[in-house]
């Protein structure tokens, strides 16, 4: 089997994904509009920095909760319940587990804080939202109190969509301790009370440290989030949180009357993340790199930070590939993986079909370390060693194999045998790409 032929079973997980996605009533474009390479060249053309596996693009400022979200190491996000003042159509809530649950009753934030703080958890960033979190402005209040007595030097945030807010609100809320504090902005909703929010805004760049806006940049709104920018700018705002619109799988009728479509290979690697966000639309990233473009052409002072939908599965992957470092005998039984420290994937090179034999003669005649599967066959190993390789072997052909820790289903069999100190884990190969 040649490395064609062994991707082409990714190739059909991808279309039984977009098969089974189609299902929900949104259509994925035909052929893909917005190539992951453009974010790499707008970032060289306005000066923004491009981050995190090409998947988070800043200018000027970006949120130390941004900066720490792409690991997710010492973060937590609290909620009181899921209840919200607004019923937008793309909201992704309805996805996050016991959704039904949580919209009649409430959590208290306060006593999971210090439930968190007693089993020796450490926070360097807490978040608090919804719904709408100031539906319980005491339960904020109260959990921002409490987290800068348990944990002073933490940064702190709070989502709000500013509807229940007012200029008593913003002061109590600085009192508390609240360090950052993020308006949701939907330009397309132009009747929706957006003056009275930017007036709140405004109030707020006075009284908290820092102030956000967070949007989605929904396809054929460039025009109103250039607004959005200038605005926001003339203001003051510290920062616009830019992201990638997805499509929730649910209210497909809202996406599908307004011409939407989903963007074909929605992730760099196709796999079941956690993150409830849903499927990328097709054009909104496209319009979020103009929108950083034009944020260069105009030298707007605030900070402005692209959340591409792949931005926000680092952490996932990086929590899961934790266990990797954390198991020596599971990283001794596989010496040829590294860790991918921009999109925390682990990866090897490999070889296949007639490139195996030489690979595998040469790996022998150097010594190297390397992992032969004479059922495909393949020839798996380090970077490094590929370099070598392919030095020796110029006519030689090798991929980019892309895997991830997972937890192994009792009557599981699959995976690779090698197992380390938890015979639980074991790792699973999400992609073969070609080697760069």
């Amino acid at each position: 089997m040649d490395l064609q032929s062994y991707r082409q079973a990714f190739d059909e997980a991808e279309r039984d994904f977009e098969a089974a996605v189609e299902e929900y009533g949104l259509p994925f474009e035909r052929e893909e509009t917005s190539l992951r390479e453009a974010r790499v060249r707008t970032a060289a053309e306005c000066g923004c920095r491009c981050e995190n596996g090409a998947s988070s693009l800043w200018r000027n400022w970006i949120s130390p909760a941004c900066l720490a979200c792409r690991t997710g190491d010492e973060t937590a996000t609290f909620f009181v319940d899921l209840r919200c003042v607004k019923k937008c159509y793309f909201c992704f809530n309805p996805n996050q587990d016991h959704y039904e649950h949580f919209l009649s009753h409430e959590r208290d934030i306060v006593a999971e804080l210090e439930q968190a703080h007693a089993m020796g958890a450490r926070f360097r960033c807490l978040a608090i939202t919804g719904g709408e979190p100031l539906l319980h402005p005491e339960q904020v209040n109260a959990f921002l109190q409490r987290a800068a007595q348990l944990y002073p030097d933490a940064h702190t945030r709070l989502y709000t969509c500013g509807d229940l807010l007012d200029e008593r609100g913003l002061q109590e809320l600085a009192e508390s301790g609240l360090d950052e504090i993020r308006f949701s902005i939907k330009p397309p909703d132009a009747s929706d009370g957006q003056d009275r929010v930017y007036e709140l805004m405004e109030q707020a760049v006075g009284t908290i440290p820092s102030v956000v806006v967070e949007v989605p940049v929904i396809p054929g709104s460039l025009g109103q989030m250039k607004d959005l920018l200038v605005r926001s700018d003339a203001l003051g705002i510290s920062g616009v949180n830019l992201l990638e619109f997805c499509f929730p799988l649910h209210n497909a009728a809202e996406f599908a009357k307004r011409g939407f479509q989903l963007r074909k290979h929605p992730f760099k690697y196709l796999y079941n993340y956690w993150y409830g966000g849903g499927v990328p639309v097709a054009g909104s990233e496209a319009e979020a790199l103009e929108l950083l473009a034009f944020a260069e052409r105009e030298g707007l002072r605030l900070g402005i930070h692209y959340c591409s939908s792949d931005n926000k599965n680092t952490g996932q992957i990086y929590q899961q590939n934790k266990a990797f470092f954390a198991d020596p005998a599971l990283r001794d039984a596989h010496p040829w993986m590294r860790a991918d420290e921009e999109d925390r994937f682990l990866k090897c090179a490999k070889a296949f079909g007639d490139d195996v034999r030489r690979a595998r003669e040469w790996a022998e005649g150097a010594g190297v370390v390397c992992d032969y599967d004479p059922d495909v066959p393949s020839l798996a190993l380090a970077d490094d060693d590929a370099a070598a390789l392919e030095e020796a072997c110029p006519s030689i052909v090798l991929a980019e194999s892309v895997n991830v820790v997972e937890l192994r289903e009792p009557d599981d069999a699959s995976g690779s045998g090698r197992v380390g100190a938890r015979p639980d884990l074991y790792l699973r190969e999400v992609a073969v790409e070609p080697r760069a």
